[in-house]
């Protein structure tokens, strides 16, 4: 926004000299009447200053226009070599072409002032921006857009692949798999034989809002943050995400904000079997969530049977390492904005991508705990959009 202001005055103050030209030409031309020759020279000199700001704000204006003309043909995946697209967009050139069908990536999408995109190069847009740290300007370059032309392409394009975030981190999908779950993380050596999976929050630092600055600032890490419940699964995937809350909302209000413990109750119901969650010593103890002991109350045999369980609780860090790490835009703390920048979307964008990494790459929890996370066909036909 400072960048378009900037460049707005710009083009404000162009105008104003316009008219200050027309107005020396006029007055020169009123003053030399007595020698002719001189009064053309001066009216060919301001003729020729006009012309020059013309130009000046005549490109102005296009480059900062949705509807600047491509400076280039519109970027597809054959547009970047395979390292570039791994380490830029994250994902290979095949993986790119299944993931824009998967996701319902149409050819061609349309802004609401009704500019039109190629569906391909907004999506590249979406996991370059994401994967980066580059700013609209930046992104302009690489794309051969104006920077507004970038902001409308990346917004359409994040609101359509949001509405399936929205639906594709639901614990109910796995409702079939929890016992499979609970014994694989036996056959691991899980003390827990009924645990199918892990469960822990996460914080991502915000700018100052300039409202509401209290209830957003979180007394712990002394700063302005925005809260996400987690579940992940022996398979690598996040299972379930429920955000974003304040940074004064604590994981136990988080819980009861979720929903999770009468869903999980509800899923052992159906599926005839006590399955659990495990979380550290913060959660409330119920019959379906289980906590390490409070440090102030631990017996040896429970500080060994927490040593035991934080080494399986861990792949929930493991998974919001691997978030942070391949799409380090939602962890840049200039860049979320509440109220500016629609930044839970961009947060829920970044989990369903990292579990579709994780469905197309594998992590690092698969081999620890031995399992298969679903190919990316398979976990998108795991769920619906309405």
């Amino acid at each position: 926004m400072p960048q378009r202001q900037g460049r707005i005055l710009e083009i404000m103050q162009l105008r104003e000299m316009q008219v200050e030209i027309a107005c020396l030409r006029s007055v020169a031309i009123v003053v030399t009447r007595g020698s002719p020759n001189l009064g053309m020279a001066f009216a060919a000199y301001f003729d020729e200053l006009a012309r020059e700001c013309d130009a000046a704000v005549e490109e102005m204006m296009e480059w900062w226009s949705p509807q600047a003309p491509l400076a280039s043909p519109g970027r597809s995946a054959n547009s970047f070599t395979e390292d570039e697209l791994r380490a830029s967009f994250r994902f290979d050139r095949e993986a790119i072409a299944e993931l824009r069908g998967l996701l319902g990536i149409p050819p061609i999408f349309r802004s609401r002032s009704n500019h039109v995109f190629q569906g391909e190069e907004a999506f590249l847009l979406l996991l370059r921006r994401l994967a980066g740290r580059e700013r609209n300007m930046e992104l302009a370059q690489v794309f051969g857009r104006s920077p507004p032309g970038i902001s409308e392409m990346y917004n359409v394009v994040l609101d359509h692949v949001y509405e399936h975030a929205r639906r594709a981190m639901r614990l109910e999908m796995w409702e079939q798999d929890l016992v499979a779950f609970a014994d694989v993380l036996a056959r691991c050596g899980c003390v827990e034989q009924s645990c199918a999976g892990f469960i822990d929050g996460t914080m991502f630092t915000i700018c100052r809002p300039t409202e509401g600055q209290e209830s957003m600032y979180n007394g712990w890490k002394r700063a302005h943050k925005v809260k996400y419940q987690c579940v992940v699964l022996p398979n690598f995937l996040i299972g379930d995400w429920y955000g974003p809350a304040s940074g004064r909302t604590n994981d136990p209000q988080m819980l009861v904000d979720s929903g999770l413990v009468p869903r999980m109750r509800a899923m052992c119901e159906r599926i005839g079997r006590r399955v659990c969650l495990y979380g550290d010593a913060a959660y409330p103890l119920s019959d379906v969530l289980l906590r390490a002991p409070k440090r102030n109350n631990r017996t040896p045999a429970m500080r060994e049977y927490a040593t035991a369980m934080s080494h399986y609780r861990e792949s929930v860090e493991w998974v919001f390492g691997k978030m942070g790490s391949f799409w380090p835009f939602v962890t840049d703390a200039t860049r979320k904005m509440i109220g500016a920048r629609a930044t839970s979307k961009e947060d829920w964008v970044a989990a369903l991508l990292t579990n579709y990494h994780t469905c197309r790459y594998g992590g690092v929890a698969n081999s620890y705990f031995d399992t298969r996370p679903p190919t990316m066909q398979e976990y998108r036909a795991m769920y619906h959009l309405e």
